[in-house]
């Protein structure tokens, strides 16, 4: 006779001397998690198989990029697919309170930079993700996963300069696909400046019409925090410049390499089903922190590893039974699973 997953984990749980009486575990959205933490014993890590946890803290600003299953071109930039994600966007934005500052989506996948005043980063891109997902699977008539089953990227940007680059490479991204030669002609989501706000109406596929989903949500821009100080004018006018000098770099190199851009009407021309002919690079180095100046990036690396120490620290005495230990500032998901004690920060 085979256990519900819910009496399952619950009883993993109790072997492993955990107890979470105000949890209920057939609530929980990623049961996965719980076969790490409480079925694998191994003595390497506080917890076997767990990747590094991640730290989140208010007021940071992220670069977030995920792509698509096996790089098929299922967000190919058609109007439905546009509302859709700008949609889901707003929908999350509203839910969490993160700052959108620039965003481009591709067949592929996507990019945004944020700002998350409070330290609602994974809430948000779990929205949107799983929003998306719904919408873009039910319009095309599938089933099974649309996103990767790799990790959402999340880097950190320490600095204004940092947070700049990002923006430029987030623009940019059509133009360094060689898709286009001017990244403002992209048809698909391409946002950062103020007039880039707007009213979105709901999408008509998967949402229904008498659900709890607003008929019309407003998707704001806004400028990151390093940069209140500038107008609108003054930002608009350094991100374009950036902009502009970035897509002269690529012209020169591929003129150089002989090659052309696809254009607009090839890529609309996609199947969804498509994806690159080119090989993936895989297993490559999957930055935790975006950082120009030197000594911020080793300031920054030497907070992530101090951090890392704390909290497995925090962990095997909380795995001993001991539920007042504080984890430190930025600990996420024992917090929203589990319900642990983080020190403010």
């Amino acid at each position: 006779m085979f256990l519900p997953l819910s009496s399952f984990i619950g009883k993993c749980a109790s072997l492993r001397g955990f107890n979470f009486p105000h949890l209920n575990f057939s609530d929980f959205p990623h049961p996965g998690y719980f076969f790490h933490f409480f079925c694998n014993t191994s003595s390497k890590w506080p917890i076997g198989g767990m990747t590094l946890p991640r730290c989140f803290l208010k007021n940071k600003t992220y670069l977030v990029t995920r792509r698509i299953s096996q790089r098929q071109y299922r967000l190919r930039p058609t109007r439905l697919n546009r509302q859709i994600f700008l949609y889901c966007v707003a929908i999350a934005a509203q839910k969490t309170g993160v700052q959108i500052h620039a965003v481009c989506v591709l067949s592929n996948h996507w990019h945004v930079v944020v700002s998350d005043p409070e330290a609602r980063i994974a809430e948000f891109y779990g929205w949107v993700h799983e929003y998306v997902a719904k919408a873009v699977n039910c319009s095309q008539g599938r089933r099974e996963n649309l996103w990767s089953s790799d990790k959402t990227s999340v880097i950190p940007l320490e600095s204004s300069e940092d947070v700049l680059d990002k923006i430029i490479y987030t623009l940019c991204n059509p133009v360094s696909a060689q898709l286009i030669a001017k990244a403002k002609n992209w048809k698909g989501v391409w946002l950062y400046a103020k007039h880039h706000a707007q009213t979105v109406k709901r999408p008509e596929i998967y949402f229904r019409e008498n659900g709890n989903m607003p008929e019309f949500i407003s998707l704001e821009i806004t400028k990151p925090p390093c940069f209140a100080e500038h107008t609108w004018d003054s930002y608009e006018q350094m991100v374009e410049t950036d902009i502009a000098r970035r897509e002269g770099e690529i012209a020169k190199e591929m003129q150089h390499t002989g090659k052309q851009f696809m254009g607009m009407d090839a890529v609309m021309k996609q199947g969804f089903s498509n994806s690159p002919t080119n090989h993936e690079q895989r297993r490559q180095l999957n930055p935790k922190i975006a950082a120009k100046d030197k000594w911020l990036r080793i300031d920054a690396i030497n907070r992530y590893k101090q951090f890392i120490a704390e909290y497995w620290n925090a962990l095997k005495e909380w795995q001993k039974g001991h539920r007042d230990i504080i984890f430190p500032p930025g600990a996420y998901a024992l917090r929203i699973y589990a319900g642990v004690n983080v020190q403010p920060g």
